[in-house]
C-alpha cells in the first residue's frame, strides 16, 4: 500500500524468487536428499536396486554398472551443490543490479 512504485518491488521479488525456484532451492533439495545417511536416499537406492536386479542377470555387467552408478551419483551430488551455489551468487548480482542500477531506491 506504501510502495510508490511498483516496478521496483517486482524486481526485487523477481531477483530472490526466481533464483531461489530455479538454481537455490532444488540443488539444495537434491543435495539433501542424496546424503548417504538420508532415509530418503536410503528408499530410493532401494527402489535403484530392485529395479536394476533384474537387468544386471541379463547383462552379465553387474559390478561395473554399479561403480558407474555411484561415481554418476558422486558427480551430481556434487553437481546439485554447485548449483545452489551458483544460484546464491546469480541472486546477489540481480540484487546488486537492482540496487545500483535501478535508482538505488531513494526516490
Amino acid at each position: 500500500m506504501t510502495v510508490s512504485s511498483l516496478d521496483k518491488v517486482l524486481a526485487y521479488v523477481g531477483s530472490t524468487g526466481s533464483t531461489s525456484i530455479s538454481f537455490i532451492l532444488p540443488g539444495l533439495f537434491y543435495y539433501k536428499i542424496s546424503a548417504p545417511d538420508s532415509t530418503h536416499h536410503q528408499r530410493l537406492t532401494k527402489e535403484d536396486d530392485e529395479d536394476e536386479s533384474g537387468s544386471d542377470e541379463e547383462d552379465g555387467y553387474g559390478a561395473q554398472s554399479g561403480s558407474v552408478a555411484h561415481w554418476r551419483k558422486t558427480i551430481l551430488r556434487k553437481l546439485s551443490l554447485a548449483l545452489a551455489i551458483y544460484g546464491i551468487f546469480v541472486m546477489i548480482l540481480c540484487l546488486g543490479t537492482n540496487l545500483f542500477f535501478a535508482g538505488g531506491g531513494a526516490h
